[in-house]
């Protein structure tokens, strides 16, 4: 039963937890232990294939982790179509919005943010690096990328992966905290709007991670999966309007294909606060329809 007209609804991981810069380093590691990746005295080429992983885990970051592994697999084994569509979003981005190639309109839907805002210089500079480390590795003879080549078992390879990203997530999460303002937004926001987790964590894992922090008494439900679908689902439930807090461009794709209003939460301690700070202004949701 409703007891507001409002829905918040917020991702977990990067959004009220400020855990995404470990999460970033360990899918990275999780990457090169899978594949077996060993470069002890090139210290610049393993950097230059961390860069490269990076880039492909943030094209599908907030997506489910098959997806991001699958994408790794996929851009770096077949590097002339990544550095192609690598070129188009440093150079010609107006392309990719309208293009007949799923991945291009993806591209652009995810990093729209960044192509549209104020640090769009910056982010044409980090991709612009990307495909100058994909033409080095391309022009060797024998490439990182040769990695990428020919897997024999796919799925073993995603089920090493799988382990070690969970492990090292395991580890660093006894150092995870919500961001500092979150608590106190929260309580503000409980008095007057119906609060959901909705994030790509199985639900029984999500349940149990919400269930350890003081504002789980706060939250309605929480909810895990696909995160456009559950979105639709609060939707149904009758509310006047729904509102998705996320951190990532995946989390704005998944409000869009709702219905919902989106709002950024940006990984970083600082920022991330800041926007915690700005957000009962920004979305201009009520904090007491009560009096």
């Amino acid at each position: 039963m409703l007891k507001f007209n409002t829905a918040v609804c917020f991702d977990w991981d990067g959004t009220i937890i400020d855990s995404m810069n470990d999460k970033f380093e360990n899918f990275i590691s999780a990457i090169i232990k899978a594949f077996k990746i060993n470069f002890q005295k090139d210290e610049m080429l393993l950097s230059d294939l961390r860069n490269l992983i990076d880039f492909c885990h943030k094209e599908y970051g907030g997506e489910l982790r098959v997806y991001q592994f699958d994408n790794v697999v996929n851009s770096l084994s077949h590097p002339q179509d990544l550095l192609r569509v690598v070129r188009l979003l440093a150079d010609s981005p107006h392309q990719l919005k309208n293009s007949s190639y799923n991945r291009e309109r993806h591209l652009y839907t995810n990093f729209q943010e960044e192509l549209e805002g104020d640090t769009s210089s910056d982010f044409s500079a980090w991709v612009n690096r990307i495909g100058n480390i994909l033409e080095t590795f391309m022009n060797m003879k024998t490439s990182p990328l040769d990695h990428f080549q020919y897997l024999p078992d796919r799925k073993k390879c995603f089920d090493v992966f799988n382990q070690e990203y969970t492990d090292l997530n395991t580890d660093s999460s006894q150092k995870w905290k919500p961001f500092a303002k979150a608590e106190k937004v929260l309580e503000q926001l409980s008095t007057a709007n119906d609060l959901f987790i909705v994030s790509s964590l199985l639900t029984p894992l999500l349940s149990e991670e919400v269930k350890t922090h003081t504002f789980a008494g706060k939250i309605n439900s929480c909810i895990g999966g696909d995160k456009g679908d559950n979105l639709n689902d609060v939707k149904t439930l009758g509310y006047r309007r729904v509102v998705f807090v996320g951190d990532m461009p995946a989390d704005r794709v998944a409000a869009a294909k709702s219905g919902a209003d989106f709002y950024r939460i940006h990984p970083g301690k600082d920022q991330g606060n800041y926007d915690w700070e700005m957000m009962i202004k920004q979305l201009s949701l009520s904090v007491n329809e009560n009096t």
